[in-house]
């Protein structure tokens, strides 16, 4: 893959860029000026490098137009997008894409795919985002004549997917092209060009600079692979679809749609723009006040609870409790999100070839990639190789040598003999184009209104483990309410059950004298989702027998901690256990008490719960929560 390096100075001059001021002149005499928007959307630990390319490019803007608009991260919201965008001539996107055809849903869905991933809320950081897709954009956004979309960064853009995942085909990369351009098409725009991986200069310079045409900018760019092909866009009519793939079969990064013989004068004779700069520059306050809220209306909202046992993958409903002195003032069709935010999620162990994956033997190691340096990009923002890092074993080198370099023994030579092995530090994989994770998407659903409560639907994330569940109220155009109406709804620590998995309830401490005997209650709670254990069954009629009932046991043992703590020497008291009910439904809880001895040496000791199923064995051993009673032994008197 080509990167744009010292070749864009010839580029520029390829597609005709003038000096900047010849532009600015123009303004004197003219009542319109070329509206240009930059935004920033939230995009985890790219945002940073995003901003500092659209910063590089409106500095470059600004040398043809005073009338540039800066919307970035944790600022970059529907409302001050939207209010930015009327009668823009040249909007940059850089943020998350959501396209078409994707792994996530079985058709096109217009109010999320094809637009923006921008900040649900002023202010909240630059992880989470929402998509506002083709039916907000191309219903309510109204671009200058001839405008120009420039999508950098994006997942399905420019027809490919997302990282770790496979690119598809071709004729799922063309439908993408062409999906996530139709909603901008709408709104105006006479061309949408999509780089998976360059940073927007150029083409700002080359469409505000007049160059001769836009077609020659796309084919003459710094990133041009030299693969292209076209095809009549089936989404709008009169446009024609181009790619540039960076080999003949694969390496969907660019792409362009747009009118035929469009060319820049035909953008800045559109130019709607204001010549004095008015409301240019970074987001002001005036857009972050454009948020619906509840506060005065009377509506009062509180902690959210969940209506089921969470069990992890299940389907319920999250409610909202409200009051309202009148219940008229509620909004009509409200949404509402809930969103998952991992606190601790167990990882499972899994097997060395598990976890690497067998070699493929037709494999290709992949092809050398061109590291240029952007000029005028951090070094931090340039997309590096996929390729492994030098020191460490190839993706398709045998299993024997990959095992060899990621797990070594305990028993290696010493750190600086020549065959130690290593742990290497991460190679410089930074990558500008990046997946979603869990949490991070805010996707509004419609709200159920009660007669008390708010219903919510909501899917259980499918690893077990303690999340962090945030309800946020949406309006009916998917604009979240402001923190003043959020405030009053608290998060919820929420702990995920897995298939097995359960819950011991016991004193949290205790204080005995050494060698005592004692008893110890506690509650065991099934929380996974098949019974344990099972009553005896009678024997069928030909056969002999019976089929004798098992139960699951809770088990307790004892661990020293402080110094002069120690096991008792008599392994029949090291541990005690008892049996549960026969069968112990999903749900369903039991009273077990445990008969102990305390340790003969004094002390501090955590004696340790578990359960062991006649199923599944310890629960504990699966990723179950530990137990423990924290006990303080004292000498016998």
């Amino acid at each position: 893959m080509r990167r744009i390096g010292v070749a864009i100075i010839a580029g520029l001059f390829a597609v005709g860029a003038i000096a900047p001021a010849t532009f600015a002149a123009s303004a004197t005499t003219t009542k319109s000026v070329p509206r240009v928007v930059f935004i920033v959307g939230p995009a985890g630990a790219a945002t940073a490098g995003y901003r500092a390319q659209a910063r590089a490019a409106a500095t470059i803007a600004r040398r043809y137009t005073p009338d540039v608009t800066e919307l970035y991260s944790p600022d970059a919201t529907w409302p001050a997008v939207k209010e930015a965008l009327a009668g823009a001539s040249l909007v940059v996107y850089m943020g998350h894409g959501n396209g078409w055809p994707s792994p996530y849903r079985d058709e096109l869905y217009p109010p999320t795919q094809n637009g923006f991933g921008l900040n649900p809320a002023p202010g909240g950081g630059d992880s989470t985002h929402q998509y506002f897709g083709e039916a907000a954009v191309g219903t309510q956004i109204k671009l200058a004549k001839n405008a120009v979309v420039l999508l950098n960064h994006l997942c399905y853009a420019s027809g490919n997917s997302e990282p770790g995942l496979p690119e598809g085909t071709f004729d799922q990369a063309r439908q993408r092209v062409d999906n996530f351009a139709a909603g901008f098409i709408e709104a105006g725009a006479a061309a949408v060009i999509a780089e998976a991986w360059s940073s927007p200069s150029y083409f700002v310079t080359a469409i505000l600079g007049g160059g001769r045409s836009i077609q020659n900018a796309w084919q003459s760019s710094p990133s041009a692979n030299g693969h292209r092909i076209a095809f009549e866009s089936v989404r709008s009519v009169g446009y024609v679809a181009q790619m540039d793939t960076e080999t003949r079969t694969s390496g969907f990064t660019r792409s362009v749609v747009m009118k035929a013989g469009l060319a820049p004068r035909d953008v800045l004779a559109g130019a709607a723009g204001s010549a004095s700069g008015v409301g240019s520059g970074p987001v002001g306050t005036s857009r972050l006040a454009l948020e619906p809220t509840l506060a005065g209306t009377g509506i009062s909202l509180s902690t959210p609870d969940i209506a089921s046992l969470p069990s992890a993958g299940s389907v319920s409903q999250v409610n909202v409790p409200f009051t309202a002195r009148d219940r008229k003032a509620l909004p009509k069709n409200l949404q509402a999100s809930v969103r998952w935010d991992p606190i601790d999620v167990p990882i499972v162990p899994v097997g060395p070839t598990a976890e690497t994956g067998a070699p493929d033997a037709g494999a290709k190691p992949p092809a050398p990639t061109d590291l240029t340096p952007t000029p005028g990009v951090p070094a931090a923002d340039v997309p590096t190789a996929k390729t492994p890092a030098a020191s460490a074993p190839a993706a398709d080198a045998p299993a024997a040598d990959r095992s060899a370099a990621s797990a070594p023994t305990f028993k290696a030579p010493a750190a600086d003999a020549p065959d130690a092995p290593k742990v290497q530090a991460p190679g410089d994989d930074l990558d500008l184009v990046v997946p979603e994770r869990l949490g991070d998407v805010v996707s509004p659903v419609a709200v159920k209104i009660g007669k008390t409560s708010l219903a919510v639907p909501l899917t259980f994330p499918a690893a077990a483990g303690r999340y962090r569940l945030t309800v946020t109220l949406h309006d009916a155009d998917g604009v979240a309410y402001d923190a003043t109406t959020q405030a009053q709804m608290s998060s919820l620590i929420i702990r995920v059950t897995g298939d097995f998995d359960g819950a011991i309830q016991a004193a949290p401490t205790a204080g005995l004298a050494a060698g005592t005997g004692f008893s110890l209650g506690v509650r065991v709670t099934n929380l996974g989702k098949t019974q344990w254990g099972n009553d005896a069954v009678k024997p069928v009629s030909n056969l002999s027998g019976w089929i004798p009932a098992r139960a699951a046991t809770v088990i307790g043992r004892w661990i020293p901690l402080s110094e002069g703590a120690a096991l008792p020497t008599d392994p029949a008291v090291q541990t005690a256990s008892s049996d549960l009910a026969s069968v112990l439904a999903p749900g369903k809880s039991a009273i077990a008490t445990l008969a102990l001895t305390a340790p003969s040496a004094a002390g501090q000791y955590l004696l340790l719960l578990d359960v062991m199923t006649p199923e599944r064995g310890s629960l504990l051993a699966t990723g179950g929560d530990p137990t423990i009673v924290r006990v303080t032994v004292t000498a016998a008197k």
